[in-house]
């Protein structure tokens, strides 16, 4: 401990103290060039996450052009307006001032202060202190703190991703949808013309008597049937627009457009799986971040806090309690050392939660790599098997097609029944409806795989813009 009776000999001492830190003789991240490592830590971490923080590009609900929306012109807008992923913004910055408030331990604390009342047989007095604090080594008390808000804020800018993997593969699936019951309509309405067009031939070949009445109502019913599938497929189609409408945020086009043709490039359905593009896995990684924070911090509870500290203070009026000087002044500069003793057992309660935090978050870590595994399987199988059952359906397609306009002939001359032409008119249609599914089968399989696989990103081409307030790096 260091006296002197005047304030200014005080004060000399510390700039000495200074020379001698910024020398490197001491390691205060705050005055020496490690404090640009802790200060550019979390981006270049966030980097590897895929997020980064950057100016506001917000993209509003404008009108979407004329003609048709596009699968990734749907998404962009979609991912850009939805509360869930403005919500998983706010998250992050929360907890970026939290990183922020754990590495103020790095920086010196300043207090000052006024004291008046009666001090011994001095009188009454009014002392003003001010004193400065610095912490030297804690034994990683302040790094443990860093790292575990560090931990929190990535498993916060993973869970953004999450947040927008779920919202482009959710409007995704929607697009398809909506383009699926726009072809089995466009299908509907035309199997409703064919059997109309039936049904003027048999009600021609009734008037002048070449067939019988039955015939007609045959036919007629058939029209009905088909008609009854053209509304069902309208009305399911209303339903898909209308959720689309609702993710967009728009009045949509008269119709969407097919998915990009390179989707299947993309979704890369024979490449090994990078764990680190999971949303679910980098989450898992960061709790394990966090944990060993926290372990970091709850060990180094059982070593002493070496801080160097300054004070002074002097007497504003009557006597300074401390040296009996009226109006004097007293200052000090120490070396300090300090340490919890007992707490009730709290620091090992700590490092136990901490040794449980990581065992959660390695067994979260499986858990995600198991269900992606899982989900990618099963994805790509469906995947696969549509685009092996395309291949069928486009030879039924064109057989039934034949079939049918040889039917016709044969009806005209008589050698079919209006029974055998209606079949075939509904074979034609149920061929045609098949074949449009299954192509949209093998689409969901490669939406669900690329969502699995952690590339809707890549997919959607989200990479390297800014979704509400946030970069997307590749």
């Amino acid at each position: 401990m260091f006296r002197s009776s005047g304030l200014l000999f005080g004060m000399l001492l510390l700039p000495p103290f200074i020379s001698f830190v910024q020398a490197g003789a001491l390691d205060l991240p705050w005055l020496s060039e490690e404090r640009t490592t802790i200060t550019q830590g979390p981006q270049r971490l966030a980097g590897k996450l895929g997020v980064a923080s950057g100016p506001a590009n917000f993209r509003s609900s404008a009108p979407l052009r004329a003609g048709v929306l596009d699968l990734r012109e749907a998404v962009a807008i979609a991912v850009n307006r939805h509360p869930s992923i403005t919500s998983a913004v706010s998250a992050i910055t929360q907890q970026e001032g939290v990183v922020d408030y754990s590495m103020a331990g790095y920086y010196p604390k300043i207090t000052a202060g006024v004291n008046s009342g009666k001090v011994n047989t001095y009188g009454n007095s009014q002392v003003a202190t001010v004193s400065v604090s610095q912490m030297i080594h804690d034994f990683g008390k302040v790094s443990g703190s860093v790292s575990q808000a560090e931990g929190q804020m990535f498993r916060q800018q993973a869970l953004l991703l999450k947040q927008i993997d779920s919202i482009a593969q959710e409007t995704a699936q929607t697009m398809l949808e909506v383009h699926r019951q726009q072809a089995l309509l466009k299908i509907a309405n035309d199997q409703v013309k064919a059997i109309q067009d039936v049904l003027e031939m048999v009600k021609l070949r009734a008037d002048s008597g070449l067939t019988s009445q039955s015939d007609f109502i045959q036919a007629t019913t058939r029209v009905q049937s088909a008609q009854a599938n053209q509304q069902q497929a309208s009305t399911l189609l209303g339903q898909w627009r209308a959720r689309l409408s609702t993710l967009v945020g728009n009045p949509l086009p008269a119709s969407v457009a097919d998915l990009p043709s390179g989707l299947e490039q993309v979704a890369h359905l024979d490449s090994p799986l990078d764990y680190a593009m999971l949303p679910d896995v980098l989450a898992a990684e960061a709790d394990r971040k966090s944990a060993y924070g926290q372990l970091e911090n709850a060990k180094a509870q059982r070593y002493p806090t070496i801080a160097i500290e300054a004070s002074a203070n002097e007497a504003i009026s009557g006597t300074n309690p401390s040296n009996g000087i009226d109006r004097g002044s007293y200052n000090t500069v120490m070396l300090t050392g300090s340490m919890l003793l007992y707490q009730g057992g709290a620091v090992s309660a700590q490092i136990r939660s901490a040794l449980a935090g990581i065992d959660r978050a390695e067994s979260t870590i499986n858990e995600a790599r198991l269900s992606a595994e899982d989900l990618l399987l099963r994805s790509r199988e469906q995947a696969v098997g549509a685009r092996m059952r395309l291949g069928i359906l486009r030879q039924r397609m064109a057989t039934m097609t034949e079939t049918r306009e040889l039917y016709k002939e044969q009806y005209t001359v008589g050698t079919r029944s209006v029974l055998d032409l209606l079949n075939a008119e509904q074979e034609v249609y149920q061929a045609a409806a098949d074949q449009e599914t299954t192509r949209h089968d093998f689409w969901a399989g490669l939406i669900t795989f690329i969502g699995a696989s952690g590339r809707s990103r890549d997919a959607y081409a989200l990479n390297n813009t800014f979704i509400q307030h946030i970069e997307i790096q590749q």
